[in-house]
């Protein structure tokens, strides 16, 4: 290898050395050359502010192809000069890398180029730096990148070591970068803090793939080369084996060490040792060098550093998911590292980490046992141990008095009160209810016998039944509490001779008791004060309050409505009454009531259970201030302190999809699934959240098993239909469409949307537009008509029925104003000449709260400037709206104002990330009505694109197959090189 003929600087004191130092002039600091990066042409130092007197830069104000003038010098390593540039056509700044002169006429050089852009490319990820163009200008070969107004971690790290929780937030990050890469199927082999940038905001951003490889091509290296940074090097790097995705976390384990530390790891005299050292010991873990290093990330770390990539992390998603726990941002306060064996003690010598709850020796018994034989050996044997999850059914309690007050509302206070253990979930009575209905039709009470078939069905594990005697002193109260499966008790307990005006506080005082039995090791005085939210209100203004929740459940809401307002004319101060009015509210769409009851709630926040604090806050930023942010902030923080709390997940997974991050939404449903696997609405949102994140067959695979517990379940067909659909599969995705149409009104309803949906994706349009008219009049005035009408305009302005569409789009807007039905509106008005109505439905949206409307109504603003020929400046709205939200909409319409702009590398990028997401096309408005008409216009616009670049494949690639693009868009460029379909 030939050493650079550049200065060094040291890692130490940062004075420049000259060339082939081997120790710093200043501190005789060991130059070890462990952070230059070994390439194929030998060694080069990373793009730093250092530039040698041999390389001639570019001078400001130079134009390059006539479109990029040079800004600023931001750095030179040993392949080139980074700078600082304008893009001239499109009006931005991008970053801009040239090949070192001396290096360009090289042809593994230039193909290292080529490689970084087809890689960086195929990677489409908010972490990631964009790729944009290769270009070439007088000799000189360059790429264009993403510039980002930030510092790079290197020059952080030089400044300071990183409290925890941010090195926490930076790496994870990075771990999304490297899930986004490897999903790609591309190991990036150089990961060091060179390569990572972030911004004033704290966005990462992963850069420089010139090392980069698809684990699916043979590379541009042999097996035996060394390729990377020695310092950040995995083991397999240092031996020069064949890598995977693993090598990756290696080096991400090291960066980390560095940030908590302050030092990396395999410190040695020479580059050398210090590659063998890691291919034979494991470093000091983080703790051990810097004690206030919290154990759960030195585990972690030290887990990333493991010699064999076996007992690594297999994936990005998983490093991120412990930060995730530890940070807070998701379900579980433990972060349960099971570190690598080469990183641990012998067992003898092995102590637990302090971090890690008792429990832990529990989970090491059978793992198909874990979860009803290990809890029941805990609730049987002595003395008691904390379960992690107990699911617990409330059966009715049994009323033996003459006094009706007694009906229903003890259960809500019990529940309440049991519910203040973090680990105890108490199963939905409604729902319990509704499938004790289903198993004994006729029932009349929840009773004991029904809530233990209903618990066996939905794999709960303990059922409570209770009763209220009136004796001569007074009145007694008693519970039973079983196991589900054996019927055996766990324990019974009872109060005798209380006072009317004492049943509320006696019932919670033996839902503490039941809580010690449980394993809760909460002292009973302050569980009683936790409950005393509840049995401060009188019992007229509880029984009203259960009353309410009985009626809401059963779908009555008015009904509710009555009973709440009753509850709270009883005892003004009942906060809880409140929320479940504004949920009422909600429901019925009537926002501003929503928003009044929601706010009072609020100011009576303080008469709450912990639990309800939090789930009521996060509530109210979710559903009136569509503050997705804040609503996932406090979800958070009720299953850090609660993790068995399912709802609290389910909402908690619902702010991630609202807030468009679907892998966390995912991930979350899963975990409130794992609670109650059997529970169909949570299972179903599993199948929607994999369909939104693209992964179509796992979608398809949860819908089927939703299907197989309730074949009755209407929107389980909805998610396989869509998942089908997407997989090619249109026969099976009508079959679904099908089957839901005979289950009920909702069904059908929902069946002529997605069968109208389908045909228009098939370009059957005068099909779609029979089915549409059909549902429309089945649907009658209701506002379910409205997203059938939005559709029937675009049918009827795509067959040129203009004036139709229009009165189409008026009435659907009649009807409901919603952004899902004003956005698609405004699109109708604007293609058919009135721009001026889109306008007003714009500025109607933002004038909204939430992120949605905003984003909607720049999209339309985007749209009308577009029509208008003002391509400039609805470039910039679009990118406006992008900061507001990510979404879908946001990249096709970025993607066919790139092409306006005579820029399809843009456009190629924009539309290659419509692909790649192409699950969000299932619900660019986020909700769960079915449409996939939306993604096909991209493979018509991604040919005009290929024609623009001039790719030899855009023939091909306009209409691949007639089965995968269903271009029925009414936007026809002449002399695209497609040929326009016939309108039917």
């Amino acid at each position: 290898m030939v050493p650079p003929a550049e200065a060094i600087r040291c890692a130490k004191c940062r004075h420049s050395n000259a060339p082939g130092a081997a120790r710093c002039a200043v501190c005789n600091n060991l130059l070890s050359g462990e952070d230059l990066t070994i390439t194929e042409a030998g060694w080069s130092v990373a793009a730093r502010s250092i530039v040698p007197a041999s390389i001639q830069a570019l001078q400001e104000g130079t134009v390059l192809s006539g479109r990029y003038q040079i800004l600023q010098l931001l750095g030179e390593g040993g392949m080139g000069t980074v700078y600082r540039a304008k893009d001239l056509e499109l009006d931005r700044f991008v970053a801009l890398k040239v090949i070192r002169g001396d290096l360009s006429h090289q042809p593994k050089i230039l193909q290292r180029f080529k490689q970084e852009l087809i890689l960086a490319r195929q990677v489409t990820h908010k972490n990631v730096i964009r790729i944009f163009d290769l270009g070439s200008h007088e000799g000189l070969k360059y790429i264009t990148m993403e510039y980002v107004d930030g510092r790079d971690l290197s020059s952080l790290l030089d400044e300071r070591r990183f409290a925890p929780n941010e090195a926490a937030r930076i790496i994870r990050q990075v771990c999304r970068a490297l899930e986004a890469a490897h999903g790609e199927n591309v190991i990036h082999r150089d990961l060091k803090p060179q390569n990572v940038m972030i911004d004033e905001s704290g966005r990462v951003r992963v850069m420089d793939f010139g090392l980069a490889r698809s684990v699916e091509t043979s590379g541009l290296t042999q097996t035996g080369a060394m390729l990377g940074t020695p310092a950040y090097m995995s083991p397999e790097q240092a031996k020069g084996v064949p890598l995977d995705a693993r090598s990756d976390l290696f080096s991400l384990g090291i960066m980390f060490y560095a940030m908590l530390t302050g030092q990396v790891p395999f410190k040695a005299d020479t580059v050398l040792a210090s590659l063998l050292k890691r291919t034979q010991e494991p470093p000091p873990a983080p703790i051990v060098v810097s004690p206030e290093v919290p154990q759960p990330l030195s585990d972690i770390v030290m887990k990333c550093l493991a010699i064999d990539p076996g007992q690594r992390y297999q994936s990005a998603a998983e490093v991120a998911a412990d930060l995730d726990i530890w940070l807070g941002d998701a379900p579980g306060s433990i972060v349960a590292i099971v570190p690598p064996t080469e990183a641990v003690a012998p067992p003898a010598a092995r102590t637990r980490p302090k971090w890690v709850m008792p429990a832990i020796a529990a989970a090491a018994t059978l793992i198909a046992l874990a979860g009803m034989l290990a809890i029941r050996a805990k609730w049987f044997s002595h003395p008691a141990v904390r379960p992690e999850t107990v699911s617990v059914l409330v059966a009715d309690f049994k009323n033996n008095t003459s006094d009706p007050v007694f009906n229903g509302t003890l259960e809500p206070a019990f529940t309440v009160a049991l519910e203040g253990a973090s680990f105890i979930t108490a199963y939905s009575r409604s729902d319990a209810r509704r499938i004790g209905a289903q198993l004994q039709p006729g029932a009349p009470r929840l009773d004991e016998s029904i809530a233990r078939l209903v618990a066996v069905r939905q794999g709960i594990s303990v059922v409570v039944a209770g009763s209220i005697s009136s004796e001569s002193f007074g009145y007694e109260i008693a519970l039973r509490a079983v196991d589900a499966f054996t019927g055996k008790t766990i324990t019974t307990e009872s109060v005798k001779g209380t006072g009317k005006e004492g049943v509320l506080s006696a019932t919670v005082k033996m839902a503490a008791r039941l809580r010690n039995a449980l394993g809760d090791d909460t002292p009973q005085a302050l569980q009683m004060a936790g409950a005393e939210t509840f049995t401060a209100a009188s019992l007229e203004a509880a029984h009203a309050y259960a009353e309410g929740e009985q009626l809401e459940r059963a779908g009555k809401r008015q009904e509710a409505i009555a009973a709440y307002l009753k509850a709270v004319d009883l005892d003004p101060n009942l906060g809880r009454a409140y929320a479940s009015l504004a949920a009422v509210y909600s429901d019925l769409g009537q926002l501003d009531e929503t928003e009044k009851y929601h706010k009072q709630a609020m100011a009576r926040i303080d008469r709450m259970s912990d639990r309800e604090k939090y789930k009521t806050r996060g509530i109210y930023y979710l559903a009136v201030q569509r503050n997705h942010q804040k609503a996932i902030e406090e979800l958070s923080a009720l299953v850090r302190q609660y993790p068995a709390d399912a709802g609290g997940l389910k909402n908690l997974a619902l702010a991630y999809f609202f807030a468009r991050d679907l892998p966390h939404a995912l991930e979350i449903g899963r975990r409130a699934t794992r609670i109650y696997p059997k529970n169909v609405i949570g299972r179903n949102n599993v199948a929607l959240y994999a369909m939104y994140d693209g992964d179509f067959q796992t979608s398809a695979s949860e819908a089927k098993q939703v299907i197989e517990m309730s074949p009755s379940f209407v929107r389980a067909y909805l998610a396989l239909a869509l998942s089908e659909l997407a997989q090619g599969r249109d026969e099976q995705a009508a079959a679904a469409y099908s089957r839901m149409e005979g289950i009920d009104a909702q069904g059908a309803s929902l069946a002529a949307t997605g069968l109208a949906d389908l045909a228009m994706y098939e370009g059957r349009l005068s099909d779609a537009q029979a089915i549409l008219q059909k549902g429309i009049e089945a649907d009658s005035n209701n506002p379910s008509a409205a997203n059938k009408l939005t559709m029937l305009a675009e049918v009827q302005l795509m067959r040129g029925q203009a004036s139709a569409a229009l009165a189409s789009a008026d009435r659907a807007l009649s009807l409901n104003s919603a952004e899902s039905i004003a956005f698609p509106a405004a699109r109708i008005y604007v293609q058919a000449g009135r721009e001026a109505k889109a306008e007003e439905l714009a500025t109607g949206l933002s004038k909204k709260l939430g992120s949605e409307p905003q984003l909607y109504a720049k999209l339309i603003q985007g749209e009308v400037l577009l029509k208008r020929g003002k391509i400039r400046e609805a470039l910039q709205t679009f990118q406006d709206a992008q900061k507001t939200a990510d979404a879908w909409l946001v990249h096709f319409d970025l993607a066919r104002t790139y092409l306006e702009a005579k820029a399809p590398t843009e456009a190629y990028a924009e539309f290659d990330t419509c692909i790649k997401r192409r699950g969000e096309a299932t619900a660019v408005f986020l909700d769960d009505v079915p449409s996939y008409r939306y993604f096909p216009p991209v493979y018509y616009y991604l040919g005009l694109t290929q024609d623009a670049l001039k790719s030899p494949a855009a023939a091909q690639s306009c209409f691949p197959s007639r089965k995968k693009a269903r271009v029925i868009h009414w936007l026809k460029t002449p002399g695209s090189g497609c040929a326009s379909r016939s309108r039917s």
